[in-house]
């Protein structure tokens, strides 16, 4: 069978988001090339163009999938305690999820996608994520709307916190911790600032 006439294998879409998100975390995004998932997977190099018109396209896809994997894991930690704790359990899982994902994670937080014609999926899905936190921080649904609202002082400090400590961490900058290290102290931050 030639690449040309194994395009029907399924979910090409999902094939080729899997795909993109093992070449993310094994080599970072620069890697990520529409012709190389479509060798990687036996298609010919016009057919990811089916569903996704270009590599920003696809990026924005898997930027969105991390977003939703990360307002899920805010919303579990919240779920397992009382809202008193909700911004030390978010802040947790904020930072487990970054360490779990740290390249995905750098493509939702360094990318410029985020700011130049954000696809509507991917706004939806940061959007879902920022107001985990800000119902974190104030121990309630806010009743705003995540694209117009104007970020407080108690948001940004807490958000600080754990991008700040994230951020540190995965460019090398924290000197000699280990991983466990690093999340014992996390621990230590988000309890002090809760």
């Amino acid at each position: 069978m030639t690449a040309t006439t194994s395009y029907h294998h399924g979910d090409l879409r999902a094939a080729l988001l899997s795909e993109a998100s093992s070449v993310l975390e094994s080599s970072g995004a620069d890697a990520i090339s529409l012709r190389g998932l479509a060798r990687a997977l036996g298609v010919s190099h016009a057919a990811p163009g089916h569903h996704f018109p270009n590599r920003t396209a696809l990026l924005a896809a898997l930027a969105a999938d991390g977003f939703d994997q990360f307002a899920d894991a805010l919303e579990q930690a919240m779920a397992g305690s009382e809202p008193s704790g909700w911004a030390a359990a978010t802040g947790r899982a904020y930072v487990r999820f970054a360490l779990a994902n740290p390249e995905r994670y750098r493509l939702m937080f360094t990318s410029r996608l985020l700011q130049e014609d954000c696809p509507a999926q991917l706004e939806v899905a940061s959007s879902r994520a920022y107001l985990a936190l800000l119902r974190a921080v104030h121990g309630r649904v806010p009743d705003v709307d995540a694209a117009t609202y104007r970020m407080g002082a108690p948001e940004l400090r807490a958000w600080a916190v754990v991008h700040g400590a994230v951020t540190l961490w995965l460019d090398g900058q924290l000197g000699g911790l280990s991983e466990p290290e690093f999340v014992a102290l996390i621990d230590q931050v988000v309890d002090g600032a809760a």
